[in-house]
């Protein structure tokens, strides 16, 4: 799977580095112009140190235009809807409500890591370019976590318009279940999570397949097109 990383760091065509330093991130974060923090990425309401979360930058030679934080939990015997209520009352003073949907216990269980605020500069844009660029970095940031941390499962919170538009798959997240809080007046800045969408670490391998593979029918179109021109030069 390295060499596959490898290779998306050179389709993407920018320098992908971990970093660890909270300060540097949050100057990075600055000149992204990323105001809002997830509360569980968030350095201001959580302990975090290099044992347990790094941050993924992807750099041109004017500075970093990607960025996307990770945080890693041992929850060992305990539910994840017990973990996430402790936390959201910590972070937000409120009780939330579990509003009815199931969500099955083995989907997020033992070492989990999150993996989101995602964030990219105007230039890289939501095109079909720009999505591929994302891919290829979201797929870095897999296998980093999974060499970093060795998680059971990866996963992040989304929004019901993004899981719409097939964010989660193009962000190597394969499995999607409804997110099962709620409050009578959602305190989330930016809106509340919807979905949670995860990627289990028996799952990378063929992650990093499909992306190999979106790489070589890249390559391959490519070589059709410049050939196709090379037919159609007058002599």
């Amino acid at each position: 799977m390295a060499r596959i990383a490898i290779r998306c760091e050179q389709e993407l065509g920018l320098k992908v580095r971990q970093v660890f330093d909270l300060q540097e991130v949050a100057e990075i974060l600055k000149g992204l112009e990323k105001g809002y923090l997830s509360p569980i990425l968030d350095p201001a309401k959580n302990d975090f140190t290099p044992a347990n979360s790094f941050w993924l930058v992807a750099e041109n030679e004017t500075g970093p235009v990607m960025a996307g934080g990770v945080r890693c939990d041992d929850l060992r015997d305990v539910d994840v809807k017990t973990y996430w209520n402790n936390h959201l009352v910590r972070t937000f003073g409120i009780e939330p409500r579990q509003n009815g949907l199931s969500f099955p216990i083995d989907v997020l269980q033992g070492r989990v890591a999150y993996f989101g605020d995602l964030k990219s500069t105007n230039a890289i844009g939501l095109s079909k370019a720009g999505r591929s660029k994302l891919r290829f970095f979201t797929a870095i940031g897999h296998y980093l976590t999974c060499q970093e941390f060795r998680p059971d499962v990866t996963y992040c919170f989304i929004q019901e318009a993004d899981a719409m538009r097939g964010t989660p798959s193009n962000y190597g997240f394969l499995q999607l279940q409804p997110f099962f809080y709620s409050w009578d007046r959602q305190p989330y800045p930016s809106g509340k999570p919807e979905w949670v969408a995860s990627l289990r670490r028996s799952d990378v391998p063929q992650l990093m397949a499909s992306v190999e593979r979106l790489i070589e029918e890249s390559a391959d179109s490519k070589s059709e097109r410049e050939a196709s021109r090379l037919h159609l030069s007058p002599s």
